[in-house]
């Protein structure tokens, strides 16, 4: 018998080597009131205190004779880890539900998870998700049209979370935001068109399939809506000719729809149509001629009773005049002068010269300070166009990349938020750059043709 009286510390080790069988076998041993007798088949009785042994104690037995090789006593069995929930495992709706409460800027990385995720995130129903829980995000779109490519292309911005940019040339490079082409594995769906409302009524244009009665890729369609939350959109009577989306261009005036474009040049009779919101029915325009049917159109903006409509030929601008009935040519820069302006709760202009806004007590257009650096920064490129986004002001401006030996030289696409406060009794307009980045690099030919601000 082996007493041990001293109760052996954590993680230490016991030899038992009996020399012959029968002392293994035979001893007996009478057990203290204070102990408790552990019995082996094979081995000697061994005295263990009451308490457990500590967890992880290692006990190795060596017996010497072949009775303690021939021990009955049963291994342990190891017992089965529990397999722990995944959120892959969740119901698809109990995902879908997860993902739509989570910023859109997440999305390019939760795409990359699985071909699940990747699915879910461009799906419709997320899509409905997100409208019912009142999660829509407001996303900026532009089109634009790359060379080599027949059509132009919708672009989406994409902020990276838990980025913190400045105006600084060298840090603000650092693609903390980005255009990605649409669709894509996270932006299936092309932008609508929002022409404009009439009355109690909103119009938009969105692009369908290919049907059967056209070989444009798309063909678009135009719906209405009457104000108010419950009120779904409705089919509008079909246009006249079949468009391509991304080639038209469309607005409202006097309560009219006037919609260009996006079909083939050849097509003289109704390449100008205008929808009577009244009588709902729709009438076609004069022609304009080959040069603009035959050119890229970027815009279409309504000034002064007139239709502006500018297309990618440089210094042409073509104007109709529906009380005359006819069209003109007429100098770019009225046109170019209305992109780089934006209405928030005064117009705001921003140039290569710097950002202003239009006092109208002094009827004057005035700097808006605290925006130096951003204004060295813009002032060697080209402000292409400005938008309110989420109360501030966005701009869009490119300018050269430094060019590599023997490459062509490009262009990188940036976009700017600035925040917008009025000081000393509304006197003075101070600007501060929420975030400032190069979000694409283009081809120097590209053509920037428009943009659009939506709820997605």
């Amino acid at each position: 018998m082996i007493d041990l009286k001293e109760e052996a510390p954590q993680n230490k080790i016991f030899a038992f080597a009996p020399t012959t069988a029968s002392a293994a076998m035979n001893s007996e041993v009478e057990e203290p009131s204070r102990k408790k007798k552990t019995t082996f088949s094979s081995l000697p009785e061994v005295e263990l205190e009451e308490e457990e042994a500590p967890q992880n104690k290692i006990s190795s037995f060596a017996p010497t004779t072949a009775s303690a090789m021939n021990s009955d006593v049963e291994p342990p069995r190891k017992t089965r880890k529990k397999k722990t929930p995944t959120f892959s495992s969740l119901p698809e709706e109990i995902v879908v539900s997860c993902l739509a409460r989570i910023p859109k800027s997440h999305y390019p990385k939760l795409s990359l998870v699985s071909k699940r995720f990747c699915s879910i995130i461009s799906s419709k129903e997320l899509r409905l998700a997100r409208k019912h829980l009142e999660r829509r995000e407001k996303v900026l779109y532009v089109c634009l049209k790359l060379p080599r490519r027949r059509l132009p292309s919708w672009f989406s911005l994409w902020i990276k979370p838990d980025q913190t940019l400045t105006n600084d040339k060298n840090k603000s490079s650092t693609r903390k935001t980005l255009l990605t082409r649409v669709p894509s594995s996270y932006t299936p769906w092309e932008p609508s068109t929002f022409i404009g409302k009439v009355g109690s009524e909103k119009y938009k244009i969105l692009g369908q399939h290919r049907s059967s009665t056209t070989t444009l890729p798309n063909h678009l369609e135009m719906k209405v809506r009457n104000d108010g939350v419950n009120n779904a959109w409705r089919k509008a009577p079909s246009m006249r000719v079949a468009r391509e989306k991304t080639l038209a261009v469309g607005g409202v005036l006097d309560e009219k729809i006037y919609v260009m474009g996006g079909c083939k040049a050849k097509e003289t009779a109704n390449w100008a149509e205008v929808f009577d919101t009244k009588t709902q029915t729709w009438e076609a325009l004069p022609d304009p001629g080959a040069e603009l049917r035959s050119s890229l159109l970027k815009s279409m903006r309504m000034i002064e009773g007139k239709v502006y409509v500018e297309s990618s030929v440089e210094d042409d601008c073509y104007v109709y005049d529906p009380r005359e009935g006819r069209w003109d040519v007429v100098a770019k820069e009225l046109v170019d002068d209305e992109r780089t302006k934006c209405y928030i709760d005064v117009w705001y202009s921003c140039t290569t010269d710097g950002c202003f806004w239009y006092d109208e007590k002094r009827k004057e257009w005035r700097a808006i300070k605290g925006l130096k650096e951003f204004d060295r920064n813009v002032s060697d490129g080209v402000v292409i166009a400005l938008a309110k986004y989420y109360g501030n002001l966005l701009i869009i401006w490119d300018k050269f990349e430094k060019p590599m030996k023997g490459q062509c030289p490009k262009k990188n696409i940036w976009c700017s938020v600035i925040k917008l406060k009025r000081r000393n009794g509304r006197g003075e307009v101070w600007g501060t750059v929420e975030w400032d980045s190069a979000v694409l690099t283009v081809p120097s030919k590209y053509v920037f043709l428009r943009y659009e601000v939506h709820l997605g």
